[in-house]
């Protein structure tokens, strides 16, 4: 579950046109008190766990990175 303001960060807009994708039935959300929650299952395309496969792919990719370009990084991580 997400917030209208994690779902903005994660679409790149606003929280009150979050919010008008709601109103409009683009985005399907519940309702709790005031706010709203929106299941990661209605954000197809815009947000979706990561296969163990692709988990591996990410983590070996970071690990090249930081054995072609650690010690650049370190130094950026100083500045």
């Amino acid at each position: 579950m997400f917030s209208v303001a994690e779902v903005a960060k994660m679409m790149g807009i606003s929280r009150t046109h979050v919010l008008r994708k709601i109103k409009k039935g683009e985005i399907q959300a519940t309702r709790v008190g005031k706010s709203y929650v929106i299941a990661a299952s209605n954000l197809p395309g815009i947000y979706q766990p990561l296969s163990e496969q692709d988990k591996k792919r990410v983590e070996a990719a970071v690990e090249k990175t930081l054995q072609e370009y650690g010690e650049v990084l370190r130094k950026l991580g100083n500045a």
